[in-house]
């Protein structure tokens, strides 16, 4: 799926903290229905700029729909997530850093993982005009200035993030194989307090999170002729087994499978 127009960019202090970037697609939709997209231990805001509603699917052969809003919050997720290609035709989004969202929105994260909340529902008004206030702007970058303003004014709590939460990230993000407990220790918190701040700040808690950064590293080396024991190995995993079972509980497919569907080396799975 090629764009027609895409833009993107990382915000300016104090936001680069939170906000990993701002991005703008418009293109033709892919001839398939549906994407499964892969989890990535972090959330979002996604904006349909072409039809007022968001279209999310679940059950058995995602086959049962649900509309939302055409603004929605897409908390951090543990699994898959299916999305309707068909919308995908004008797009604006906000990619969250992990813990990234908290300050902007009342519910903890951990009350909107796994869901797509409307964003009517969590900023009230200033959420239900958003949508319409983007529109009225003339430009893509202009569009998405307006969305990062927003971001400033709608800050519930100080632009600030917490230094031990931080840590578990960074070492979860880049040794997603570390024992819990040891981090835990090396930030100074006891398991289950790290386990909830985590949880509050991330929206997963932290065994959740390292097993999504595991299987998204592992998905960076997935190819036709992967060998998957190797694999495996080299991304912390017990053994092939472990791999392809946290593989089907988190994308629905096994790696061979996955691998056949994949769009590039994005983190898109054509479905149908």
């Amino acid at each position: 799926m090629q764009p027609d127009l895409h833009c993107s960019y990382r915000p300016a202090p104090p936001l680069d903290r939170f906000v990993e970037r701002l991005w703008y697609w418009e293109g033709t939709p892919p001839s398939h229905a549906k994407d499964r997209l892969m989890p990535t231990g972090g959330a979002s805001l996604v904006i349909n700029l072409a039809e007022d509603e968001i279209r999310s699917y679940s059950g058995p052969d995602d086959s049962i729909v649900a509309v939302h809003p055409g603004a929605v919050i897409v908390g951090a997720c543990s699994r898959y997530t299916v999305i309707d290609t068909r919308e995908q035709r004008a797009v604006l989004g906000v990619t969250f850093l992990p813990g990234g969202m908290m300050p902007f929105f009342d519910p903890a994260a951990d009350e909107l993982s796994n869901t797509h909340s409307g964003l009517c529902d969590v900023w009230g008004t200033h959420g239900s005009t958003l949508r319409e206030r983007v529109l009225a702007a003339a430009t893509p970058h202009s569009r998405l200035k307006v969305v990062e303003a927003e971001l400033l004014r709608r800050a519930l709590r100080p632009l600030q993030r917490r230094a031990d939460i931080d840590f578990v990230i960074a070492q979860l993000t880049h040794r997603p194989d570390r024992s819990i407990a040891s981090v835990s220790k090396r930030a100074g918190l006891s398991g289950r307090r790290i386990t909830r701040l985590f949880a509050i700040e991330t929206g997963l808690t932290p065994k959740l999170y390292a097993r999504v950064k595991r299987f998204e590293r592992a998905l960076q080396f997935f190819s036709t002729d992967a060998d998957w024991s190797d694999l495996a190995a080299r991304c912390g995993y017990f053994d092939q087994s472990h791999l392809i079972r946290d593989c089907r509980e988190i994308s629905g497919y096994t790696p061979e499978q996955l691998q056949a569907r994949r769009t590039g080396g994005t983190n898109h799975v054509a479905v149908g």
